[in-house]
């Protein structure tokens, strides 16, 4: 079978509601369909940039895909009752519309959204940059005790996993959620009901000597500083890890937002009033979010190392092995023609690759030859090139959408018309990406959303604002995050992707909830675990039967997982990754993952 069945002869590109109801005539959404087969192993994805189009005017597949998802989600409707028109949405019956509306609120598969293409990129080899990238991001020698990678918090789903030492206090500083007393005990996964936050641990708190200049040794020279209330215990980031995957499509990056599309070669807030770098490189928020992590003294690195410069990461990273503390399977979809076959690291000519020689293959010799002094610039722009090829376009959900309509179990598909009708999920959760934060939201809907904040932002009621203002924040130079400076900014976050939600667990910025049954929960009673003016009138509490609840988890457990992300299949794979404070770290995967995929 295709990966994209849309092309299968009884649809063709345009098929109608009649057809589809008609293939599924006599059935009910309690009925299961016939379980899928499956087949050969997929070849590992090709080495490319990210999904962009240098135009936003659709292109003819676009159209058709978009009719086809259009019938598709028309039928989704119709297991709850609801008639509706060719864009699948107009009869739902919704008081409350975003900007944009129903245009909008449609749900499309990932494949019809597209980014825009970057402007200004220095990478003169776009393959090489994508294996640099990626190096980078799996190596723990980046951090200042060399435990601590990118992916030490996005190893999951793109997410963390972890449960030991995972609880922020919060601002009273008192751990009181799961269990948790104190700093670096197991937390039991729960809600939590008050301050504290369910993050990732990063670096102990300590001060920054210098870059060890003993290349056979990772560890910055750092000196430790045990103080109220991690003592000597990592610290834990005040805010839950997002996925990394396919964050290509969001326009700002951070639940605040504050990493923009504009990357400045220097810090991620581009050059809204807080940022201070050299460079005007557009369409890349994956650049401007990757460069904060190294340099944070609670997330990767000792307080007060620079990125550049002398006694810099770039100083570190430059002559040093890439990856020289782990294994790389020979088969990675990526790295995989460096790996050592009998060792850790990269070989590069019959010798170790240093960081150097990988930067010269990708930014050219102009670059590598200064490339201690523009190392961030360097790092954001091969972060984004690696990043941008995790796209999760294989779901159960981008396969029913695209004309396959056995690939939703028709308990799904019921779920998939509460998503759309009695519980307008797509209000928020929409297009490709299934989020109003989007490129293609911003696009469609303008900049302000319903409440008059900025687009893809919103206060659920979980917390006051007080305890993170969110996108109301104010940046690293004392200049407002938000571009509308609307009140509903306060306390208000940018809306996740749903995709792989299944393997993301817990939810919601600060954590809170344990599992998707809590998420729907929360909606179900329209938000506000605390009051709150702010909170968005897009929020409103609906009731659903014990069958349609059942459904809806179904739905968004099971429809919205890309197989290959959850069996590290390529572009999933990975090289070798150890894990503080978990059970066992991560072996070396290559691109044929943990098992097959449909």
């Amino acid at each position: 079978m295709p990966d994209h069945p849309s092309s299968s002869p009884l649809f063709g590109r345009r098929f109608t509601l009649g057809i589809l109801m008609a293939s599924l005539a006599g059935c009910t959404p309690s009925a299961e369909s016939p379980p899928s087969k499956e087949g050969a192993a997929p070849a590992p994805a090709p080495v490319t940039a990210a999904p962009v189009s240098a135009t936003t005017n659709a292109k003819a597949e676009d159209v058709a895909m978009a009719e086809t998802a259009a019938a598709a989600t028309a039928l989704a409707l119709s297991t709850v009752g609801i008639e509706a028109n060719t864009t699948g949405l107009e009869a739902r019956g919704t008081s409350t519309l975003p900007p944009g509306g129903y245009d909008l609120m449609r749900i499309l598969p990932l494949r019809a959204e597209h980014v825009p293409a970057p402007k200004g990129l220095h990478i003169v080899n776009m393959p090489a940059a994508v294996q640099l990238g990626k190096a980078l991001f799996w190596d723990v020698q980046l951090s200042s005790d060399a435990q601590t990678a990118c992916a030490t918090c996005h190893f999951r789903g793109g997410a963390d996993d972890r449960t030991m030492n995972t609880v922020n206090p919060g601002i009273d500083g008192i751990f009181a959620s799961g269990g948790v007393t104190a700093a670096g005990q197991l937390f039991t996964p729960s809600n939590v009901t008050n301050n504290d936050r369910i993050g990732s641990q990063g670096a102990v708190r300590s001060t920054f000597i210098g870059i060890n200049p003993d290349l056979s040794q990772s560890t910055d020279m750092c000196q430790v500083v045990s103080a109220f209330p991690w003592y000597t215990e990592r610290r834990v980031g005040a805010r839950n890890s997002p996925t990394m995957i396919g964050a290509v499509y969001f326009r700002e990056l951070f639940w605040d937002g504050l990493a923009t599309h504009v990357f400045n070669g220097r810090d991620p807030f581009g050059h809204l009033g807080n940022g201070n770098g050299p460079y005007t490189i557009e369409n890349v928020a994956l650049a401007s979010q990757a460069v904060a992590p190294p340099v944070d003294d609670v997330e990767m690195t000792c307080t007060g190392r620079p990125f550049n410069g002398p006694n810099s990461i770039g100083t570190k990273m430059l002559p040093r092995p890439a990856l020289r503390l782990q294994h790389v399977a020979t088969n990675d979809s990526v790295l995989g023609p460096l790996a050592n076959p009998s060792g850790t690291g990269l070989i590069c000519d019959g010798v170790p690759c240093t960081y150097q020689e990988l930067v010269l293959r990708a930014f050219g010799l102009t670059l590598a030859t200064n490339a201690e002094a523009e190392f961030s610039l360097i790092y954001g722009e091969a972060l984004y090139a690696y990043q941008a090829t995790l796209v999760p376009d294989r779901t159960p959900l981008d396969k029913f959408l695209e004309g396959n309509i056995t690939a939703l179990s028709l308990n799904q598909l019921h779920g998939f018309g509460v998503f759309l009708g009695p519980a307008r999920c797509n209000t928020c959760h929409n297009g490709g990406l299934l989020s109003d934060a989007s490129w293609r939201a911003y696009q469609v809907a303008g900049a302000l959303n319903a409440d008059g904040g900025d687009q893809g932002f919103h206060n659920l009621g979980l917390r006051p604002p007080n305890e993170d203002p969110g996108r109301g924040r104010l940046g690293a130079l004392g200049v407002p995050v938000s571009i509308s400076g609307s009140p509903f900014d306060l306390g208000a976050f940018k809306t996740p992707s749903l995709r792989n939600i299944k393997l993301t667990a817990p939810y919601f910025h600060q954590g809170g909830k344990a599992t998707i049954a809590d998420v729907v929960d929360f909606y179900a009673q329209g938000g506000r675990d605390v009051p709150n003016p702010q909170t968005t009138s897009l929020l409103q509490p609906f009731t659903l039967t014990t069958a349609q609840r059942a459904a809806l988890i179904d739905f968004l457990t099971n429809a919205l997982t890309d197989c290959r992300v959850e069996k590290e299949r390529a572009p999933f794979d990975h090289p070798e990754l150890p894990l503080p404070n978990r059970a066992s770290g991560l072996p070396a995967i290559g691109a044929t993952g943990t098992g097959a995929c449909p």
